[in-house]
């Protein structure tokens, strides 16, 4: 096992510098303390968990896109509150064309990264 003599962190084989400290491993413990971190890829969320969060993001994309028209209609009402109650029906239009495409730019931008983290995380567990 590779430390490094500076901040005493565990090395696998194959590493030759700290990546912390810049200074070279040597071969051996040099503490034998349980404090002694090891340089493995940190598992903060576990594949699962992961692939959960991902499919969560997925649907959450999707049912936006299914209701974006209602989403849309319910900014239309606070744009209508903002503008006294009344509004020309040529800005409205404009208003409900941007908001459908602002939640329709959401839906498919979610539902495409939740979709594809899936993937990649489900072939990983292959």
């Amino acid at each position: 096992m590779l430390v490094c003599p500076k901040c005493k962190c565990e090395y696998e084989e194959g590493y030759t510098v700290c990546n912390d400290c810049n200074c070279k491993l040597v071969h051996g413990p040099m503490d034998t303390d349980k404090n002694i971190s090891t340089k493995d890829k940190p598992k903060i969320i576990g594949l699962t968990g992961r692939i959960l969060i991902f499919g969560a993001i997925f649907v959450i994309g999707i049912i936006i896109l299914m209701n974006n028209t209602k989403l849309a209609d319910s900014d239309m009402t606070n744009i209508m509150k903002d503008h006294g109650g009344s509004m020309d029906t040529s800005y409205y239009l404009i208003y409900l064309e941007q908001s459908i495409i602002k939640y329709r730019t959401l839906g498919c931008i979610l539902s495409v990264l939740g979709g594809l983290g899936v993937l990649v995380n489900t072939r990983i567990r292959e």
